[in-house]
């Protein structure tokens, strides 16, 4: 999906007053309030992922002709191969193991992403099985987020191709060091939770890739940089950090044979839309959390996603916007 990587450090709400660490904010990043931090159960600083867009958004000059390019070709929900095993905060404890991430790509690529801090990892957990093996885990005990890509255990060690820490209270950008994402947004950020699915409520922005990521010199706030290369040579590509979302005055209720599945996520892509962040094969390629079990994963199904990779074809994708800013001025 990305070859470039970068970094950052912060931390949670909860920890701060429980004392485990100290109050820490990212250079220009407002603290969240008692009530975001209340419902924002990591990267309580990142406003770009957790509030809704306002009305009546700034739309971008060349919406339209992007939207033209969106529309087409597939839409789809990576949920098994190139899923996200996601871990934390609540699953980590002082007993969770921890270990010493050795990089293939020191010192290639730079110095070790995680420098002397170990990254804990409960038994068990399981890799995705496609080229890329995302992890990502919440560790409250350190007030970081560790993210691995193409993640393998051995035994009783962890090797990664790459990887990415960042603070768990922070706004979610990977802004110095390595990165996770194309766009430097964490990769545990904007991804959607199986548990979501379930619940059949997304509160926060989505994640996606496209193969009309515009050049890397062309990105927008948050992303905090850029791996684009508009492989799909379109006349108007798309800058990574840009946010788009379905027109909320669509009633997708309404359409025939909608889907459980397809209803929740346009559902949150008309209120909280999703962030351009990496190249990719599809048109639009959705980031979710990897599911044990029968593919694509036991609550994805049971919403009518049937398999990985799922179409999702009754979504209106031309009735895309693109918003000219993130908080949609």
């Amino acid at each position: 999906m990305t070859v470039t990587r970068r970094r950052a450090l912060t931390i949670l709400p909860g920890l701060v007053a429980a004392g485990i660490v100290a109050p820490t904010v990212l250079a220009g990043s407002a603290a969240p309030t008692a009530a975001a931090a209340s419902v924002r159960p990591y990267f309580g600083a990142a406003d770009w992922l957790w509030d809704p867009i306002p009305t009546g958004p700034v739309l971008d000059p060349q919406s339209a002709q992007m939207v033209n390019f969106l529309r087409t070709g597939k839409h789809v929900a990576l949920m098994r191969q190139f899923g996200v095993t996601l871990r934390g905060p609540s699953g980590i404890t002082a007993s969770t193991p921890r270990y010493d991430v050795a990089f293939s790509q020191v010192p290639a690529w730079g110095p070790d992403p995680f420098g002397r801090d170990t990254m804990p990892i409960p038994t068990g957990t399981p890799v995705p099985p496609g080229s890329d093996g995302h992890l990502a885990v919440a560790d409250p005990q350190t007030g970081q987020v560790f993210n691995l890509w193409q993640a393998r255990q051995s035994r009783s060690s962890w090797a990664a191709s790459w990887g990415s820490k960042v603070p768990l209270n922070g706004d979610g950008r990977e802004t110095f060091g390595s990165s996770s994402t194309g766009a430097r947004l964490a990769r545990y950020a904007a991804v959607v939770r199986a548990s979501e699915i379930a619940a059949r409520n997304i509160p926060h922005a989505l994640f996606f890739s496209t193969d009309m990521a515009a050049p890397a010199a062309n990105f927008r706030y948050p992303a905090a940089g850029s791996d684009g290369a508009n492989m799909a040579r379109v006349a108007t590509p798309i800058p990574e950090g840009t946010r788009v979302r379905l027109d909320p005055s669509v009633n997708l209720a309404a359409i025939p044979g909608i889907t459980a599945f397809e209803l929740v996520v346009g559902t949150a892509l008309q209120r909280y839309g999703a962030y351009c962040g990496d190249n990719g094969g599809s048109r639009m390629s959705f980031l979710f959390e990897y599911e044990a079990g029968a593919a694509p994963g036991p609550s994805y199904a049971a919403a009518g996603a049937a398999f990985d990779y799922f179409d999702l074809v009754r979504l209106p994708w031309d009735k895309l916007q693109v918003l000219r800013s993130w908080n949609g001025s």
